[in-house]
């Protein structure tokens, strides 16, 4: 949390004197903003992990580098899209490709979900486990990027997910995808001092892609599987939106004014749903997804402690 919180104000004149800024197109004025703010997370994030490999043992060590390597690779891949605007399928292509020493290494039976007169079920996926997880991966990271393009709005979703997910693996004892989460919170937590209304940086597809697919990596590694998939419900249903317009929609306002945004054209995204039908300034906007997000994760919470 600290690397992070020091190293934004470091960073934002310099990605400014780079040139690697947005404008932020929900502010009447459009203000340039510094863009790719998800180097800052990710070095924050990292430095989080050293710090527990350094003072709390790690069991699986092989397998908790692999699965670095898969979320570092998504960063990377959001890194290189930011910086050269990347194809869509070479965005769903790439994570897949570097997530695939991640699938083989995790193992292929999970249990799901106690239910009542049946029980947990031992599922095994055998020699299609790497295609699977790899693809969890790389759907988790493009996801998490589809809702995305309002001041706080990724970094608070991944926040809430989070706590979500780490709150699901103390409830089972299954501790290993707490030591990517943890660090993830934190770092997520600084992030949004400076990514909030009005925002003075941007994450990028660097902290979204990245954002995405630790999510997916701790929910494997802590075998949830099925309640990682449900509190990405909101994100599940952004996709399909997106894809109504071939995934060419952006979350922006057709027009920001001083009181609300206001959107014209065809509803292909969540935002695009509040915005065309209430009267709603971009704080609110942002409140209500969160609070959807909560929603959600309060549900899977909830049956999961009642299954």
């Amino acid at each position: 949390m600290a690397t992070t919180y020091l190293f934004v104000p470091w960073l934002i004149p310099r990605l400014k004197a780079q040139g690697i800024v947005g404008r932020d197109l929900n502010k009447p004025d459009k203000p340039e903003v510094a863009e790719m703010g998800g180097i800052a997370v990710v070095v924050g994030f990292f430095v989080g992990v050293s710090v527990i490999y350094a003072f709390d043992g790690i069991e699986s060590v092989d397998l908790f580098n692999i699965s670095l390597s898969a979320v570092l690779g998504a960063a990377f891949v959001g890194m290189m899209d930011d910086l050269f605007d990347m194809r869509q399928r070479h965005k769903a292509i790439l994570p897949f490709i570097i997530a695939l020493p991640f699938g083989v290494a995790v193992d292929p039976h999970f249990v799901l979900p106690h239910v009542p007169l049946i029980g947990s079920v031992d599922v095994n996926f055998g020699i299609l486990m790497p295609i699977m997880a790899a693809f969890a991966v790389t759907c988790a990271a493009n996801a998490a990027n589809m809702l995305e393009g309002f001041n706080g709005l990724g970094t608070g979703l991944g926040i809430i997910m989070s706590v979500t997910l780490i709150m699901l693996c103390m409830i089972h004892g299954r501790l290993d995808g707490v030591y990517l989460l943890v660090p993830l919170l934190g770092t997520l937590i600084a992030f949004l001092y400076f990514n909030k209304y009005p925002a003075k940086i941007f994450p990028g597809d660097t902290m979204m892609l990245f954002v995405g697919a630790t999510l997916a990596v701790a929910g494997i590694l802590s075998n949830l599987h099925v309640q990682t998939v449900f509190i990405f419900l909101p994100l599940i249903v952004e996709f399909f939106l997106k894809m109504r317009g071939k995934f060419e929609a952006e979350n922006y306002c057709s027009r920001a004014g001083n009181a609300h945004l206001v959107y014209k054209g065809r509803i292909e995204s969540m935002t695009h749903v509040f915005m065309k039908r209430f009267r709603v300034d971009e704080q609110e906007l942002v409140a209500i997804i969160w609070g959807i997000e909560i929603v959600v994760c309060a549900l899977a919470v909830s049956v999961d402690l009642m299954l």
